[in-house]
């Protein structure tokens, strides 16, 4: 994947939140309904009950799973994401800001683009972010843009160089109303 998404951990967030929400408003409700009762249907309290050692069991790789998925998904959140290096013929190593910044030398010059960022990730791949001039002619601007990645994959000497680009608009100069 060249895009690294958040959408993973905001879906987990979601549905964890939902189960939560959900599981919350019925404990409520069913207090609210009949206060002497408790929260467990009385058969599965019974049910556990009669199978202790099960019910424990049962618990204890419950709680182990929900810790282990709860530590990956933080341990992926809070991993930074890498930018190796190339290594070319002969021994020579090309650092990834080397790179990112040859081809956003490239990409700025590119007409219609007002400010680039890129960054290396993969091995190789590049992820861009190209901000374009109030006006610029979009076609245009990818058709440059894909000269700038085939001198990029030359230069690299590969054949393949995945490239996730983004495009954004600039905001409109502010007029003053006098």
């Amino acid at each position: 994947m060249i895009a690294r998404s958040n959408r993973t951990e905001r879906v987990c967030a979601a549905i964890l939140g939902t189960v939560a929400l959900l599981v919350g408003a019925g404990a409520l409700a069913l207090h609210l309904r009949r206060v002497d009762r408790p929260v467990l249907e009385p058969r599965v309290l019974d049910w556990a009950r009669d199978n202790l050692l099960l019910s424990r069991i049962g618990a204890i790789v419950l709680g182990l799973l929900l810790i282990v998925v709860g530590l990956r998904w933080a341990w992926r959140a809070v991993t930074p994401e890498k930018h190796p290096d190339l290594a070319l013929e002969d021994g020579v190593v090309v650092t990834s800001g080397a790179i990112a910044d040859a081809v956003k030398a490239d990409v700025e010059q590119v007409d219609g683009v007002s400010s680039a960022s890129v960054k290396v990730i993969g091995e190789p791949a590049l992820r861009m972010k190209l901000t374009l001039r109030q006006g610029a002619d979009v076609r245009a601007v990818w058709q440059e843009l894909d000269g700038v990645l085939g001198r990029a994959r030359n230069a690299l000497g590969v054949t393949v160089l995945p490239t996730a680009v983004r495009l954004d608009l600039a905001a409109r100069a502010r007029q003053r109303v006098r």
